[in-house]
């Protein structure tokens, strides 16, 4: 025996099996305890799925928590569920057979992985969340769920795959939702615009706009024109003006509502133009996020319907 887990607990309880004499009396007192508490306890060969969660964590970039979600009935959560981008094969699986617990692991950045045992075979699954609909709206197929027999295994499958393919995606969504704004804005009639949507377009460019800045300094594969690095300047400058850091001595003025709202409009699409420029992959070379014909007004906040976070 490896180990030993009980229902409804986070943490792990490990019992060295090397002193004969104190395992057996630890387990007696654990089965005396569980039939006083009603409780029941399983043993099992299988490491601990907090256990393996936390090993994989380990060798990815940055810091990341665990939590760990028990079904005693085993079944995974519609409402989890619903949150799996890629569907096949996490969620076909989860939803035809028990599963008694998953885990949960947050970058604290935006990324969320769920991480389950695959039940007919024991080998773990790892896939991605989707973003939250308060962030951004991630549509299309999701990155590709890892399917390894080993945390080891896992981990470089979610370092090497799962996590570049989100990162691309999410980059993807960004930029097709401000090209989406851009188009709506410019696509209505002078004077029509509504200035809730108008402003919450304006917020979700200015959003997203640092992470499609950081994305194209970082694609150092290519050396930009000088035209293109000084759209990247005025849209830096602008971004730099913090007004949370309006009352620092020596900060600049901070940004006002009209001069973003002007730079959006006068150069949103060179800014665009540029990123993709940078960013895009040998099959994604001079094209730009597919957009609709006519594009419907923009709602006040970006909202997935029939998901709650």
């Amino acid at each position: 025996m490896a180990g030993f887990t009980r229902e409804h607990q986070d943490a792990a309880h490990r019992l060295s099996l090397t002193d004969h004499e104190r395992a057996r009396e630890a387990l007696t007192q654990l089965h005396q305890t569980a039939r006083d508490c009603q409780a029941k306890v399983i043993t099992s060969e299988r490491p601990y799925l907090g256990d393996i969660a936390h090993a994989v964590t380990e060798g990815l970039p940055g810091r990341w928590d665990v939590s760990i979600e028990h079904y005693p009935d085993g079944s995974v959560p519609a409402q989890l569920q619903d949150w799996v981008w890629e569907a096949s094969p996490v969620l076909s699986s989860l939803a035809t057979y028990r599963v008694p617990g998953v885990a949960v692991l947050r970058d604290g950045g935006g990324t969320e992985l769920l991480l389950t045992e695959r039940p007919w075979d024991g080998r773990y699954l790892i896939a991605a969340l989707m973003p939250s609909p308060d962030h951004l709206n991630a549509a299309g197929v999701g990155p590709r769920t890892v399917v390894a027999t080993t945390a080891h295994g896992a981990t470089v499958d979610v370092r090497s795959r799962l996590l570049p393919e989100f990162e691309h995606l999410v980059h993807l969504a960004r930029l097709r939702e401000v090209q989406d704004d851009l188009d709506w804005v410019h696509g209505v009639e002078p004077g029509t615009v509504d200035a809730v949507e108008l402003d919450a377009a304006l917020d979700r460019f200015l959003t997203h706009a640092p992470y499609l800045l950081a994305a194209t300094r970082r694609a150092a594969v290519k050396s930009l024109a000088a035209s293109e690095r000084a759209v990247l300047v005025r849209f830096e400058n602008l971004l730099a003006r913090d007004p949370a850091e309006a009352d620092t001595p020596g900060a600049p003025e901070p940004i006002s509502t009209d001069e973003a709202l002007a730079l959006w409009l006068e150069a949103g699409e060179d800014l665009l133009d540029v990123v993709c420029t940078a960013t895009a992959g040998p099959a994604e070379e001079s094209s730009r996020p597919a957009v609709t014909a006519a594009t419907p007004p923009k709602p006040p906040t970006a909202v997935t319907a029939g998901r709650t976070r």
